[in-house]
């Protein structure tokens, strides 16, 4: 899964858990930059003047499209 390309993107994220994220692409990490897990990993803030967010790494995103 390239979740580079999703970078300053609204996308729409269905989790592993069932749960469902739609906000704005604002931080990508590569695998190598995280520590563990070694998954490449995304922060999703559900507007742009949100303070926080929710990070995803790949292994709990089960479908991520753009909208």
């Amino acid at each position: 899964m390239d979740l580079e390309k999703y970078l300053f993107k609204y996308v729409r994220v269905e989790t592993n858990y069932g749960e469902i994220i739609v906000g704005y692409v604002d931080m990508f990490c590569t695998a190598e930059e995280n520590e563990e897990p070694y998954f490449d990993s995304i922060g999703i803030i559900l507007n742009r003047a949100a303070r926080e967010g929710i990070e995803l790494d790949e292994s709990e995103i089960k479908s991520i499209e753009e909208i």
